[in-house]
C-alpha cells in the first residue's frame, strides 16, 4: 500500500468536505443569527470548515508524490474509499457536535452516528424527540443550515465522495478505476467513457439532472423551496432525512391539498433512484427500451409490484386502513421507501400487522439495483442467488450441467463470479446475525423485533426499524456503544463490506 498516496487523497477528500460546507455557512448567515443553540450555526460551520480545511491541506502539503508515476493499486483503492467516509463521516459530524452538544447529553458519538447515517445514505437519526422528554430535539427546531446540511450529507454520499472526486479533481493517471470500483455499489462497476474520471462525470450529470427535475416538480406542486430541496436530496441519494418529524407524512397530517401529489412524485424518483444509473444515461441519450430489456430492472419492476399488492392485502384485510386506496397508497409508498432503503415514511408502520411488517424486514436486504443510490444486497445478487438455487435443484438430475450462471440474454458469470456474490450474501447475513447478538447484548433489555429491525436498517441503509426504532421514532435512546455498532454497520453495508474488510488483512498494507 502507498500510505502517502493514500494520505495526499483522503487531504483532498477533506478540502472537498471543507468546500461542501459553505451553503450551509451562507444559510446560517442570513437565516440562524437568532437559533438558541450552544454554538451559533455560523460559528459552528466556520470552525468546521477551517479544522476540515486545515487538516486537508496538511495532508496534502505532507505527502507529496510525484503525480506521473502514480499508481493507485487495488489496495490503495480499498484503503482510500474506506478511510475517506470515516474521515468524511468525522468531519461531518463537527457541525452537529458544535450545535447540538446542549442538548442533553449530546457528544460526539451522536453527532458520528448522525454524520454517518447522512453520508451513508442511511437515515437513522438521533434527533426526532423533545430535549425536555429526553431526546436531543425536534427535528423542526434544528437550524435550517443544519437541516440543509444533513440533507446535503445525504447527497454527497448518495453518488459517492470518492466517485465526486474523481470527477471534480485532476485526473490520477493510472489505476483510478480501483477507487471507481471500490465505492459504487454493486458486483460490477462499468465504464461508460474510456477514461474513468469521464464516467464519474457522467453519473454526476445524469444525478443531477434527476435532483433538479424533481426539485422543480415538488416546487411545482407548492412546497416550499427548502423542503423540495431537502426532500429531494432524500429521494434521489435514497437517504430519507427530512426536514419534518413525520417525513412526509406531515403534508397529510396538516391537511395539505397536494399531499398525494408529493407522494406520487418522491414515489417516482424512489423508483429511479432504486435503478442502476446506467439505465438513466441510456434513456437521456434516447434509448429508454434499454430499461426493459435490462433483466435486472424487469426483477426489480416485479418485486416492487408484487410486495406492494401484499402490503395492500394484508393492511386493508387486517383492518389497518379503511379502503383499498388508501392501504395500496400506503403500501406502494412504504415499499419503495424500504426496497429502495430510502426510509421516508407516510405511516407508522408498527401499527401494520405482524405478517406484514415482517415481510418489511425481508424486503430490507433486496435494496436497489446494482449501479443505483440504494443500498441492500443489490436485485441482481438476489437473482444470481435464485439461479444458483435452480441450478443446484437441476444439477440432482443433470450432474454434468453447466456452471455459468446467466442474468438476461447478454450477461454470464463464470464460477468465480458466481461465488464471489455467494460468498458477500453469505458474509453479510453472518456480520447481520454478529450484530445482532452484539447490540442486544450491549442494550440488555430491548425487545427483539427492534434490535434485529436496527440492525437490518443499518447495515442495509434504510433508516427506520420496527417498534422502538420505527417510522415514527428515533435512535436518541439507544446507548454510546450500541450508536457505536450501528456506525460500524452503517460503514459496512455502504461499502458493502468488502471494502472495509479487505483492509484489515496483513497482505493490503506492504508496499
Amino acid at each position: 500500500m502507498n500510505i502517502k498516496l493514500v494520505l495526499n487523497i483522503l487531504g483532498s477528500l477533506c478540502i472537498l468536505i471543507a468546500a461542501s460546507m459553505l451553503p450551509s455557512l451562507i444559510l446560517a448567515y442570513f437565516y440562524d443569527g437568532a437559533a438558541l443553540t450552544y454554538f451559533k450555526p455560523i460559528t459552528a460551520f466556520a470552525i468546521s470548515m477551517l479544522f476540515s480545511l486545515i487538516v486537508g491541506v496538511t495532508l496534502k502539503l505532507g505527502t507529496k508524490y510525484n503525480k506521473d508515476t502514480t499508481s493507485v493499486s487495488a489496495a490503495d483503492g480499498f484503503a482510500i474509499t474506506t478511510f475517506g467516509w470515516i474521515v468524511a463521516a468525522f468531519l461531518g459530524a463537527l457541525p452537529y457536535y458544535f450545535i447540538c452538544r446542549g442538548s442533553g447529553d449530546f457528544g460526539i458519538i451522536p453527532a458520528y452516528f448522525e454524520s454517518m447515517s447522512g453520508f451513508t445514505t442511511t437515515g437513522s437519526s438521533v434527533f426526532g424527540t423533545a430535549v425536555s422528554d429526553g431526546g436531543y430535539g425536534l427535528i423542526e427546531s434544528l437550524p435550517k443550515s443544519l437541516l440543509f446540511w444533513r440533507s446535503l450529507t445525504h447527497w454527497l454520499g448518495g453518488m459517492g465522495i470518492v466517485v465526486l472526486a474523481l470527477a471534480i479533481l485532476p485526473a490520477l493517471k493510472a489505476g483510478g478505476y480501483q477507487l471507481f470500483a471500490a465505492e459504487v455499489p454493486g458486483p460490477t462497476a462499468e465504464r461508460l467513457q474510456p477514461r474513468i474520471k469521464q464516467t464519474a462525470a457522467v453519473l454526476w450529470y445524469v444525478y443531477c439532472v434527476l435532483t433538479i427535475t424533481e426539485i422543480v416538480c415538488l416546487y411545482v406542486g407548492e412546497m416550499p423551496l427548502f423542503d423540495s430541496i431537502c426532500h429531494t436530496f432524500g429521494t434521489m441519494a435514497t437517504g430519507g432525512f427530512s426536514t419534518k418529524d413525520a417525513s412526509i407524512g406531515y403534508y397529510a397530517q396538516t391537511g395539505n391539498p397536494s399531499a398525494l401529489y408529493f407522494e406520487i412524485i418522491i414515489d417516482i424518483f424512489m423508483f429511479l433512484a432504486g435503478c442502476n444509473f446506467l439505465l438513466h444515461y441510456h434513456a437521456l441519450k434516447g434509448r429508454i427500451n434499454e430499461y426493459w430489456h435490462n433483466s435486472e430492472f424487469r426483477f426489480y419492476f416485479f418485486i416492487v409490484l408484487i410486495a406492494s399488492v401484499i402490503f395492500a392485502l394484508l393492511t386493508y384485510f387486517g383492518g389497518t386502513y379503511n379502503s383499498v386506496g388508501e392501504s395500496y397508497r400506503q403500501s406502494i409508498f412504504q415499499t419503495l421507501s424500504i426496497i429502495t432503503t430510502t426510509g421516508f415514511a407516510t405511516t407508522d408502520t408498527n401499527i401494520w400487522p405482524m405478517a406484514a411488517r415482517l415481510l418489511l424486514i425481508i424486503i430490507m436486504f433486496f435494496g436497489g439495483c446494482a449501479g443505483s443510490t440504494g443500498g441492500g444486497l443489490k436485485q441482481v445478487r438476489i437473482m444470481v442467488m435464485w439461479k444458483c438455487g435452480v441450478r443446484e435443484i437441476k444439477r440432482l438430475l443433470i450432474p454434468r450441467m453447466s456452471n455459468l450462471v446467466r442474468i438476461g440474454k447478454d450477461i454470464t458469470l463464470n464460477e468465480r463470479a458466481t461465488m464471489l456474490i455467494i460468498g458477500l450474501v453469505c458474509l453479510w447475513f453472518t456480520i447481520f446475525a454478529l450484530m445482532c447478538l452484539g447490540l442486544t447484548l450491549l442494550l440488555g433489555d430491548v425487545d427483539l423485533p427492534t434490535t434485529v429491525s436496527a440492525v437490518a436498517a443499518c447495515l442495509n441503509n434504510i433508516g427506520p426499524g420496527l417498534n422502538k426504532v420505527g417510522s415514527t421514532a428515533n435512535f436518541h435512546w439507544v446507548s454510546a456503544s450500541g450508536k457505536a455498532l450501528l456506525t460500524l454497520c452503517m460503514l459496512l453495508g455502504r461499502l458493502e463490506i468488502y471494502s472495509v474488510l479487505v483492509i484489515l488483512l496483513p497482505t493490503a498494507w506492504r508496499k
